[in-house]
């Protein structure tokens, strides 16, 4: 599996959700029927810069080699994030948005559970 195309798919939908959470924390909240104000903002706000920087960390290393236990922490912290998430969009999907984005996360989880637990160069 190119790896360096995952990680760049990775970067591109946890930059998305990431600069939307922390530049428009109200307008998400309002969407998903949540409090728009006070403490419910500052999380919304906390988590975009959350997946900023997990966006950076993948940027940064979408170069090297991962997979078997190369760049092993990382791959299992991807995995974990798209897998958790993804099983939580799905048990609140309640549109095609929600179901759309527990897909996408869906993917994504797999695909770095694959790289995580397989061997970075083929067999001769």
């Amino acid at each position: 599996m190119n790896t360096k195309v995952l990680m760049v798919l990775s970067v591109v939908y946890l930059a998305t959700q990431g600069i939307v959470l922390t530049f428009l924390p109200q307008e998400v909240n309002t969407y998903f029927n949540i409090n728009s104000e006070g403490m419910a903002v500052l999380i919304s706000q906390t988590l975009g810069a959350a997946l900023l920087a997990f966006a950076l960390l993948n940027w940064m290393t979408r170069s090297n080699i991962l997979g078997g236990i190369y760049g092993k922490p990382l791959m299992m912290a991807n995995f974990l994030f798209f897998f958790a998430s993804g099983m939580s969009y799905l048990k609140a999907a309640d549109n095609s948005f929600t179901w759309s984005i527990a897909g996408i996360s869906m993917l994504l989880g797999f695909s770095f559970g694959y790289v995580a637990f397989t061997h970075p160069f083929k067999e001769k």
